[in-house]
């Protein structure tokens, strides 16, 4: 099953393609450069208006430390750039707009940080242990405040736009690691992949030692368990049913969300 955009952007971007340096992959992925000419047949309107809309964005995400995953949050950054508040289109859907422009931009920076480094690993296991732990420092800074992230993902009219973003994730890190498996054992690896990912981001949240030493036990701990899983490729996986209830259950046994 071959995947058509290694990173995915925010919708509205204007990207650029810059081939990784590994060449056993051959992966490609998209980041941000506004100063590319766009190819993508918006208008030069489009794509400043694009360009406006993410900048408020990425500045909406250095107030979501005093004002959370919030639509206010992205209303002060548009007010402090000298737009409009009420800057139409910037985050539609208010906090849930803002909760994916940074898993989008946090993938896209991820994939360009292990780009080079991944040849240095001996296994799959450790590549991909070493793709978790840079994707969850992309977390970090907004550590205090992802339990309330992931409490709006946990809303069910919002768990199809987490289940996509997870997959996406898990499926990005399979294939940044060498697998390129189509067989029946697909579904179930990239499950198990989402789940340890998954656990050890809540873990996270809750981690007061140093350096979140814990938390990387806790991530090396999950990758043993699932390379000690066994039959996993035997197994057809109904991921976003086990998807749904897996976020909802890991949530509400840590009181993010009632039973």
């Amino acid at each position: 099953m071959s995947l058509r955009l290694l990173c995915r952007t925010v919708a509205t971007r204007t990207v650029a393609t810059r081939t990784v340096a590994r060449p056993s992959i051959g992966l490609k992925i998209r980041h941000l450069q506004s100063s590319v000419p766009d190819s993508s047949g918006f208008s030069g309107h489009d794509n400043i208006k694009n360009n406006t809309n993410l900048e408020i964005l990425d500045l909406a995400l250095t107030k979501v430390h005093d004002l959370g995953w919030s639509s206010t949050a992205v209303a002060r950054a548009a007010t402090e750039l000298g737009y409009s508040s009420m800057a139409h289109g910037v985050a539609p859907d208010g906090a849930i707009s803002l909760i994916s422009h940074f898993m989008d931009r946090a993938l896209d920076e991820t994939c360009i940080e292990v780009d080079d480094q991944l040849h240095e690993f001996p296994d799959t296991s450790e590549c991909l242990r070493f793709i978790c732990t840079t994707r969850l420092k992309q977390t970090l800074p907004y550590v205090q405040r992802w339990p309330e992230a992931a409490a709006i993902l946990a809303q069910p009219q919002n768990v199809p736009l987490a289940m996509r973003h997870l997959t996406n994730l898990s499926s990005q890190m399979w294939y940044l690691a060498g697998d390129k498996s189509t067989r029946i054992d697909w579904y179930a690896r990239r499950s198990a992949l989402a789940a340890v990912y998954l656990s050890t981001e809540l873990f996270m949240c809750e981690d007061r030692s140093p350096n979140r030493q814990d938390t990387w036990r806790f991530l090396k701990q999950r990758f043993q368990d699932m390379d000690k899983a066994e039959h996993i490729g035997s197994k057809t996986v109904a991921f976003g049913e086990q998807f749904g209830r897996n976020l909802y259950n890991i949530l509400a046994s840590r009181g993010y969300v009632s039973h």
